[in-house]
């Protein structure tokens, strides 16, 4: 597989950037599947976990590279804001048929769901930019849900 996951210089110290690494690692190594949704990422998320004061940049580019970043570093197309127990949550939605969708017969996929929209009502979870890049936004949920 050829496949470039990276910690910028300064982001090995952030516990969120890292674990980020390992989980996208690990999920391409185990589902070579998830590789062609990997490369075609294109552009930049950031993701903010206010309960742990936290915040990084993953930027995506061409053929399958990856390097995250400690902060958020330029403008992102993509913003994720959340606790993190919801950006962790985010990470084990089961899917349906290789879809950023859960499966509607799988109870637990159902109370993720669920849990999901209630956070996203009560502003717990908010997702920017998602509607402009749904590509990066459903590729980017195949490669980091641990399912699917």
């Amino acid at each position: 597989m050829a496949f470039v996951i990276q910690l910028a210089p300064g982001a090995e110290e952030n516990g969120l950037a890292s674990m980020l690494s390992d989980l996208v690692r690990q999920n391409l190594e185990a589902k070579p599947h998830k590789v062609a949704d990997f490369e075609g990422c294109e552009g930049t998320v950031a993701i903010v976990a206010d309960d742990a004061d936290v915040c990084l940049t993953l930027r995506f580019a061409p053929r399958g590279t990856l390097t995250i970043f400690d902060g958020i570093v330029g403008i992102p197309d993509i913003a994720i804001r959340a606790t993190s127990d919801m950006i962790l949550a985010l990470s084990n939605m089961p899917l349906s048929m290789g879809l950023p969708f859960p499966n509607p017969r799988d109870k637990d996929a159902v109370a993720v769901s669920r849990s999901v929209m209630a956070a996203m009502k009560t502003g717990e979870l908010q997702m920017f930019g998602s509607l402009l890049h749904p590509l990066l936004a459903m590729r980017l949920t195949r490669v980091m849900s641990i399912n699917g």
